[in-house]
């Protein structure tokens, strides 16, 4: 694959990620339900694991 487009997957993932984790903190310290602050964090996790994937295969296929 070309390696700017895993560069551009790994950086949208990881900052997906972040603001998903971040936004269930936030939700969990104001207040909010546990399904509410879950659902962030849980999604904000499956994006981390996928830019940890992406990474994977970045270098598995050699694009540094």
């Amino acid at each position: 694959m070309d390696k700017n487009l895993l560069n551009i997957l790994v950086w949208l993932l990881f900052l997906g990620g972040l603001f998903g984790m971040v936004m269930g903190i936030v939700k969990f310290f104001s207040g909010g339900t546990p399904a509410e602050y879950g659902v962030m964090g849980i999604g904000g996790g499956f994006y981390l694991l996928s830019s940890a994937v992406v990474m994977f295969i970045r270098r598995r296929t050699g694009s540094s």
